[in-house]
């Protein structure tokens, strides 16, 4: 199984860059997780070919069964993310997500600012015909919320991302029979 997952921010280091390498060491073993690194390069949507970041991304959510997205918590969409979706959802009618299960989780001081984030990106996922799952879970970033090894240290926290990402791999594996969970 391969799950693809996007960062929704540009700064290095950011708290959803920290969430989604923490996410990583949540999925079972037999797991192939891989973090998109192209965001900065997607430039604003436009009629005509895939700009090569994006005909990049194009070919790893083909060959992906699964996405996570982590993004910090806005009154919009950080605008490169906005722009990566525009072209995820109109380019080549938007099939690269046709019934693919699509995690989302934020990142935000207080969770309540996180829902407006999950409510945008569970509009364009589902526009583009993504199964969205974890729009609940919003990861508080105060305090700090990483341990030593880079897991989340709150253990709510890590059960309910891992729930999220369970329901993400579930759903890619429900033809293919099911994953067990190794030791954390």
């Amino acid at each position: 199984m391969r799950i693809v997952g996007i960062a929704g921010s540009l700064r290095p280091g950011a708290y959803v860059w920290r969430l989604l390498e923490a996410a990583a060491r949540e999925l079972p073993a037999t797991v192939d997780f891989e973090i998109w690194r192209g965001l900065e390069q997607v430039p604003p949507f436009e009629e005509g070919g895939l700009p090569r970041p994006v005909s990049d991304l194009w070919h790893r959510l083909s060959a992906a069964d699964g996405v996570l997205i982590t993004a910090p918590a806005h009154s919009a969409l950080p605008a490169q993310l906005g722009h990566t979706l525009d072209w995820i959802v109109s380019a080549r009618g938007g099939a690269v997500l046709m019934g693919k299960p699509v995690g989302v989780v934020t990142a935000c001081p207080r969770a309540h600012e996180g829902m407006w984030t999950q409510i945008q990106l569970r509009r364009a996922l589902g526009a583009a015909g993504a199964v969205v799952r974890g729009a609940e879970l919003a990861v508080s970033t105060t305090p700090v919320p990483f341990d030593a090894d880079g897991r989340l240290a709150d253990q709510d926290y890590r059960a309910r991302l891992r729930d999220v990402l369970d329901e993400v791999c579930s759903l890619s594996l429900a033809e293919t029979g099911s994953f067990g969970r190794s030791a954390v």
